[in-house]
């Protein structure tokens, strides 16, 4: 059974929500790093989300909630570290890339870009 029409349409917005922090941490790992090997810093991470989208070079990054349209939570915790962080409605367990798994509420993820998770 799928489910409501109301409850399929939770369940999109935080579809959207994991797809929206998978492109901020590939557009912050595609200005940040150095593509060889072992990769490396090539500029500093960005102090905010508003300095990232000006930066964006790659796909349009959405920085805000697709349903509330409060701003996603970003803070840089180290020199290729930092947290992304949203609300979700409901819990995310899947085999398949199971780093972006998440529990109902507010969630962080806490990622380095020098060794990120799959970020498709």
């Amino acid at each position: 059974l799928v489910g409501s029409p109301g409850t399929r349409r939770l369940e999109r917005f935080d579809e959207q929500r994991l797809h929206d922090l998978q492109a901020i941490a590939r557009e912050i790992h595609s200005l940040t790093v150095e593509q060889e090997e072992p990769p490396r810093l090539k500029r500093p991470l960005p102090p905010s989300l508003e300095e990232l989208a000006g930066q964006a070079r790659g796909e349009r990054v959405t920085l805000k909630d697709p349903e509330n349209g409060e701003a996603y939570r970003y803070r840089v915790t180290g020199e290729s570290t930092f947290e992304l962080c949203a609300t979700f409605t409901s819990a995310r367990e899947s085999d398949a890339s199971v780093f972006w798994n998440h529990p109902a509420g507010e969630h962080c993820y806490t990622i380095d870009v020098l060794d990120p998770p799959p970020l498709r």
